[in-house]
């Protein structure tokens, strides 16, 4: 299927605003809203308004596309991609570039962890729907765990593909390629992005889903191209699998992350999801996993809360600490006035999306 809105006013206002902000060098364990702005509130309340040149609207899909809706051309050579790419100042868009990106359905197997996965998400940009479309960097986005949720939360309640039009309207069509899998399984529950009697979910995310994604998708190949994030247990799962797999995954984003998987309590996560194995639950912990990988040379961390969640957001600085004592680039941010929810989910993706397009070469760098 194809959704091709018009960005709303929120998007396009946040978008703006970090792009402004990003310019200012924070470093390591900086927060950039509260060193950009001494007035968060008046900040986000800017107005943008896009030209009509990069304004998206309803394309025509290309042709010829795959039997899974992909565009042939975008399809990988028989050659490994290439590591990264400075497409900020390389890219030339074509005449014909469309005005928005493509959404589609995709099934990913489990082939080697024979995860329970319902199909996932995939946004194109414009950019990868010319005949000759450029190796991309890609983000690999978690929703979070409630009943009934999955992959289609991002964009029912997360609008990623007006996000994600917007983010590449203002860079001329450049944006990373997003998937986003089902890493709950198809009773929407909570393996905890672990490999234990409720799924191999970590095995699912880390090997069938880029396998999958270099074997169907003209992508670079370097970890600092690659980034994974998550909302709410897919922020926690984001954490846990950028810090477990740095090789993989150079950036993070972790939307109203936990300190940790659970199911609750640490007895009954212990219990249901390691088999009763409690030096396997330690070290599924952010903490432990960051610990054992240390120190991170090359990894970015992009973390946010809500400022009036009281459950999920004081895991946010605690993590975030963690993360930048392990040697990770850490930028916080907490959203002003905002609760644990799918309206807090998509403004800090955007925030995130702007902190991420200079880092993975798609605008000049921070």
């Amino acid at each position: 299927m194809q959704h091709a809105r018009r960005p709303g006013r929120t998007v396009w206002t946040v978008l703006v605003v970090v792009l402004a902000l990003t310019v200012v060098n924070v470093g390591v364990g900086a927060t950039w809203w509260s060193r950009a702005s001494a007035d968060p509130t008046a900040a986000v309340t800017v107005t943008a308004t896009p030209t009509p040149a990069v304004t998206p609207t309803p394309t025509v899909l290309p042709d010829p596309v795959g039997s899974d809706g992909i565009p042939l051309a975008e399809h990988p050579s028989a050659s490994q991609g290439p590591a990264t790419l400075d497409l900020a100042h390389t890219w030339a868009p074509r005449t014909d570039l469309p005005t928005a990106g493509r959404l589609l359905h995709v099934t990913i197997p489990a082939t080697r962890s024979h995860f329970t996965a319902r199909p996932g998400l995939l946004w194109l940009p414009p950019a990868a729907l010319v005949p000759d479309p450029p190796a991309l960097p890609v983000v690999v986005l978690l929703p979070g765990q409630s009943r009934g949720s999955g992959p289609e939360d991002l964009e029912t309640g997360g609008h990623l593909t007006e996000t994600m039009d917007a983010v590449a309207a203002m860079h001329a069509g450049l944006a990373p390629i997003v998937v986003v899998p089902d890493q709950l399984g198809p009773d929407s529950g909570n393996p905890m992005c672990v490999d234990g009697p409720l799924g191999n979910s970590r095995t699912y995310l880390e090997q069938d889903v880029p396998a999958w994604i270099t074997s169907h998708l003209r992508v670079q190949t370097g970890a600092s191209a690659w980034t994974i994030g998550g909302f709410s247990q897919g922020g926690t799962c984001a954490i846990q699998l950028g810090a477990g797999d740095p090789g993989r995954f150079g950036n993070i984003i972790d939307v109203s992350g936990e300190l940790g998987p659970t199911l609750g309590s640490p007895g009954e996560s212990i219990a249901r999801g390691f088999s009763g194995n409690a030096a396997a639950y330690r070290a599924a912990q952010p903490e432990a996993l960051l610990a054992a990988h240390r120190p991170y040379r090359d990894s970015s961390a992009f973390f946010t809360a809500a400022q009036l969640d009281s459950h999920y957001g004081p895991a946010m600085p605690v993590v975030s600490a963690w993360a930048a004592a392990a040697g990770m680039h850490v930028t916080t941010w907490v959203v002003p006035g905002a609760k644990h929810n799918w309206l807090n989910a998509r403004t800090a993706i955007a925030a995130g999306m702007a902190w991420l397009v200079p880092r993975i070469g798609l605008a000049p760098g921070p």
